[in-house]
């Protein structure tokens, strides 16, 4: 059950010039049970705003987020003049029911874009909590190599684990001039590296055009529709 909360901003640091950690610590005595790869929401006057939690439930005590700001978003600017000034922000959560609790028996493929990659941090970092020895693929998909911000972060886990592999996609390489690795839509990297998808988990996070399209993509690919997970399901469901 969600609960709201008025949190203390501990730290907020950049991971590169746009896109910033900001850790919240708890009320003292309060709790905030989530699983991994829940959100959570910023409360604005009359207005929510979701963020991924980026830290494993497993590691309690603080709630660690990250915001990056959306042109031409109104609610963008109130997030980051409220970040510039406040020192406390209040929440609302967990939410959400894309998430995992135990370790999943098929191939799982993380699939994010953008600040999506915070979701399959929590997702990823709680998996290696439970132990979980199968096979994970992260594809990130970024406009540009310089939005890849926890790129160090992603080559460490492949480093500590072969069990795991990153794949970090450019969608527009004009943009990265000394980018050399794979290049255009990040679902279509999945399937240039997977004939068939019958035997997969897939969690993705994205906008709804992007959910949907892979969806129908991979399904044409062999995946049961059971078989991908993301938010966009439930905040954004698909007319009859």
């Amino acid at each position: 059950m969600s609960k709201r909360l008025n949190c203390a901003i501990s730290s907020i640091t950049y991971f590169n010039t746009d896109t910033r950690r900001v850790v919240l610590d708890l009320p003292k005595g309060e709790t905030l049970s989530f699983k991994a790869g829940q959100y959570l929401e910023i409360i604005l006057p009359g207005k929510r705003c979701p963020f991924s939690i980026a830290n494993s439930p497993h590691d309690t005590g603080s709630i660690e987020l990250h915001v990056r700001p959306t042109p031409s978003s109104e609610d963008s600017v109130k997030i980051e003049a409220l970040l510039d000034s406040a020192d406390k922000i209040e929440i609302n959560g967990p939410k959400g029911d894309c998430y995992i609790e135990s370790s999943p028996h098929k191939t799982l493929i993380l699939l994010a874009a953008s600040t999506g990659i915070t979701q399959m941090k929590s997702l990823y970092e709680y998996l290696m909590h439970l132990g979980h020895k199968g096979k994970v693929f992260l594809y990130w998909g970024v406009l540009a190599d310089s939005d890849l911000y926890l790129d160090e972060l992603c080559k460490a886990w492949a480093q500590e684990n072969k069990a795991f592999e990153y794949i970090p996609v450019v969608s527009e390489p004009d943009t990265s001039p000394n980018w050399s690795g794979r290049t255009g839509l990040v679902g279509n990297s999945v399937l240039e590296d997977f004939e068939d998808l019958a035997n997969v988990v897939v969690y993705v996070s994205g906008g709804p055009g992007m959910v949907y399209a892979t969806l129908d993509s991979f399904v044409a690919h062999g995946l049961s529709e059971a078989n991908m997970y993301s938010d966009v399901f439930s905040y954004a469901p698909r007319s009859p």
